[in-house]
């Protein structure tokens, strides 16, 4: 049986103590521990079944968008119990409150968790995925004292916060389908060229996709090692050669799966991390091995002449986007989405790299254009120019209920029902069923009494209310 670990939830601040007892299973993920302060705010955590008082340890803060602290504890789970990590993981979905609210109840977690169990200071980590790592980001200019940022699809940085004399490991993980890919690396490069310690690692995903546990145990091993190597953790040899091997073994999976060029990419990582520690001549070995094998070149190739194509297709896009948003050229939205039909082909390609760069292509041009529509409707642009706009975000994504609702709501205000009609239909042939939303769209109050407006809703959602 599992041993208990009792323990009272304080804040650091003086004669301040939480009357709520927590009783952590180590080796589990405990979830619910209430935050002080927060409005009903929750974190998970998770501590290692050796967990003693008696030293300190480590920890990553985990940030997720929607708030899945138990099952994102769980994906580090494995590299916690190896490595030896302590992991809280914020249990709210970060869109619900404003940055500075989120800012807060993180500060507050974080002062529960260093304040509670044994943490080594020196060695704080923060870690999170899209929005998430945004956050786990910006939390850098909050303690100077961090160690370690493990970015995943997104990151954010302000340079004039950067201090060169206090460096910390930046560590970024790209889904290879998401075009927030290119972000990373420059990311990586802004780090790389202030000689902060860095690496990155690529998983196959799109965008809002965790990677998987392998994945994110070799990345939070770059922590360990580079701990190691600053002197404030003990170069324990077994544990180095476990984190080695555990790398190996990803690499051959990704070589019996015919996946040559990431094996090869993520061997040409691990010659620089493990140089070291004395593995550097066997991993340039293994290099080897993998190019002479039939069908890397071939890979290789592939992979540059999409990312080579990819780099003309989004200058041409970001071009031609602007260049149709200015003249409101109607006529141009069956070009958007033929492309956008080109795009969703190409992802049924047998060839990897192409599947992989039309799924980050349909992801930038989604950027792109919602980005010209939140411009837009926040500007005091004309009707002539909103309406375009929302048709062209139908036309890029199909899937976007806020599109619909502004033609609908401003044809309707123009007094053109048959067009407010038309994309309400459309709007629900996506299966959009949010019933209440549809009689409540701005500017419709006439239209939404009609007998054609609940006709359509009727013949989807089965029901409706006039």
């Amino acid at each position: 049986m599992k041993r208990l670990l009792p323990c009272i939830i304080f804040l650091l601040l003086p004669l301040l103590i939480i009357g709520q007892e927590v009783r952590i299973v180590k080796g589990n993920v405990t979830k619910g521990i209430n935050i002080p302060g927060s409005k009903g705010d929750t974190f998970a955590i998770y501590t290692p079944s050796q967990y003693s008082q008696n030293k300190k340890w480590p920890v990553i803060f985990i940030f997720d968008p929607k708030g899945r602290a138990s099952s994102t504890a769980n994906l580090f789970r494995p590299a916690a119990e190896d490595q030896g990590y302590i992991i809280a993981a914020l249990e709210l979905d970060l869109k619900s409150k404003s940055l500075d609210s989120v800012i807060n109840t993180s500060v507050s977690m974080m002062n529960v968790v260093t304040g509670t169990l044994s943490i080594a200071p020196e060695q704080i980590y923060f870690a999170g995925m899209a929005e998430g790592a945004q956050i786990a980001s910006a939390l850098t200019l909050m303690n100077k004292n961090m160690a370690g940022i493990l970015a995943i699809n997104n990151s954010f940085v302000n340079p004039k916060f950067v201090n060169d004399q206090e460096p910390y490991m930046f560590i970024g993980i790209g889904a290879s389908q998401d075009y927030m890919v290119y972000e990373m690396e420059s990311y990586l490069k802004f780090y790389d060229k202030r000689d902060f310690p860095t690496e990155i690692y690529y998983f196959d995903g799109k965008e809002n996709d965790w990677p998987s546990s392998a994945v994110i145990y070799n990345a939070v091993s770059g922590f360990t090692l580079q701990a190691v190597k600053e002197g404030i953790r003990p170069a324990d040899k077994a544990l180095i050669s476990k984190l080695y091997q555990q790398e190996l073994d990803y690499v051959e999976s990704l070589r019996r799966t015919r996946n040559y060029y990431s094996a090869y990419e993520n061997l040409e990582r691990m010659e620089e991390k493990y140089a070291e520690f004395g593995y550097e001549n066997e991993v340039k070995d293994r290099m080897k091995e993998v190019k002479r094998t039939r069908g890397y070149s071939a890979q290789k190739r592939d992979f540059k002449q999409a990312v080579s194509y990819e780099r003309e297709q989004q200058a041409e896009y970001e071009y031609l986007l602007t260049s149709d948003v200015m003249t409101q050229n109607f006529q141009n939205i069956g070009w958007w989405a033929y492309q956008m039909d080109g795009l969703e082909k190409l992802q049924n390609s047998s060839e990897k790299a192409k599947v992989d760069m039309a799924y980050r292509l349909e992801g930038y041009l989604d950027l792109l254009s919602k980005r010209q529509f939140d411009d837009i409707m926040k500007s005091n642009a004309g009707i002539d120019a909103r309406i375009f706009i929302s048709v062209l975000r139908t036309a890029i994504n199909k899937e976007d209920p806020e599109a619909y609702f502004k033609i609908i709501s401003l044809a309707s205000l123009d007094g053109d029902a048959e067009t407010a009609l038309l994309y309400l239909e459309d709007l629900l042939k996506t299966g959009y069923s949010d019933y209440e939303k549809l009689y409540s769209i701005d500017g419709t109050l006439d239209l939404k009494f009609s007998e054609e407006y609940n006709a359509i809703i009727q013949k989807y959602l089965k029901k409706s209310k006039y």
